[in-house]
């Protein structure tokens, strides 16, 4: 998987290519982290390019999640494909990530 991080207005953006799975998920938690460790106040994950979504990878977002929450930062997800907002529906977890269609829908 590879990753591209951007400033959009007060978010920080970070678009993933390819697969976010338990082989992938350790070096994007890293790089994640590092990035709150700077202090970010919003973090914005754009997903329009990944094709596979683990348990691994839910559970990476997950943490950011609460990571972010307790922090009194803002998390959200971007251009999810229909393959996994399944997921997150089936999981019920799209009623515990913000979900975004467009850059325009973040304030």
């Amino acid at each position: 998987m590879s990753t591209q991080i951007t400033k959009l207005r007060n978010h920080t953006v970070v678009q993933l290519d390819g697969a976010l799975d338990i082989y992938t998920a350790p070096a994007l938690k890293k790089e994640l982290h590092s990035l709150l460790d700077e202090g970010i106040d919003s973090l914005v994950i754009d997903m329009i390019h990944i094709k596979l979504l683990d348990s691994s990878g839910i559970a990476l977002l997950a943490n950011v999640q609460k990571r972010m929450k307790t922090e009194s930062g803002n998390f959200y997800l971007l251009n999810v494909n229909q393959d996994v907002l399944i997921i997150l529906k089936l999981s019920s977890l799209d009623k515990f990530f913000t979900i975004v269609n467009s850059q325009e829908e973040l304030p």
